[in-house]
């Protein structure tokens, strides 16, 4: 199967995930992202605002602003292909792009070395390698970034990834099940 169809199919797959389901993992899965950034003491991170049929991170994003910590979310210029994260002011303070995701309304505040980047994604091999959207931002992106990667996902969502040169993988992997050292994965991998 080629990467367009494998994305249509987890689209399709989450979006038909059973509400009642998919709000109690979600619930758990946001509790283990908390204890990870407690945990890790996260004072800066890098998270989209989600779509519908994502893991829904405005409760992260809520927390992180609560607890003084700097919260980060991508906006991409189309034309040039680039990525910025741009400092999260507040829930008011959004609009719609042109591809339908919402982002900060001003991006005057940047951050690319933020401590953390939760990597968003449709797709997970355990290595950490992903299917995202098709846009190539990320990867772009990642390839100068020095932090720490992580991705937050359903087990549905671990399956077939079809990885090619410039793919950049994501260091850890948490579900709501378990936590997934991908980097070390990786690297046993290699040996």
């Amino acid at each position: 199967m080629d990467k367009k169809s494998l994305r249509k199919n987890m689209i399709s797959t989450l979006s038909s995930l059973d509400k009642t389901y998919k709000n109690e993992k979600e619930e758990i899965l946001k509790e283990k992202f908390l204890e990870f950034i407690k945990e890790h003491d996260i004072k800066s991170i890098g998270i989209v605002l989600a779509m519908p049929h994502e893991l829904d991170t405005d409760g992260i994003i809520a927390w992180m602003k609560e607890e003084g910590r700097e919260v980060y979310t991508p906006v991409c210029d189309y034309k040039s292909k680039e990525m910025n994260f741009c400092r999260f002011v507040s829930f008011e303070d959004i609009i719609i792009d042109e591809k339908n995701l919402r982002v900060p309304s001003s991006c005057e505040d940047i951050n690319n070395q933020v401590e953390l980047i939760v990597v968003p994604g449709l797709i997970y091999s355990e290595a950490g390698y992903r299917i995202g959207y098709g846009g190539g931002f990320y990867d772009r992106f990642l390839k100068d970034y020095k932090g720490l990667k992580a991705s937050l996902l359903f087990e549905e969502q671990i399956g077939e990834v079809i990885t090619e040169d410039h793919d950049v993988p994501v260091d850890v992997l948490i579900t709501p099940d378990r936590t997934i050292g991908a980097k070390s994965r990786r690297l046993t991998d290699e040996k």
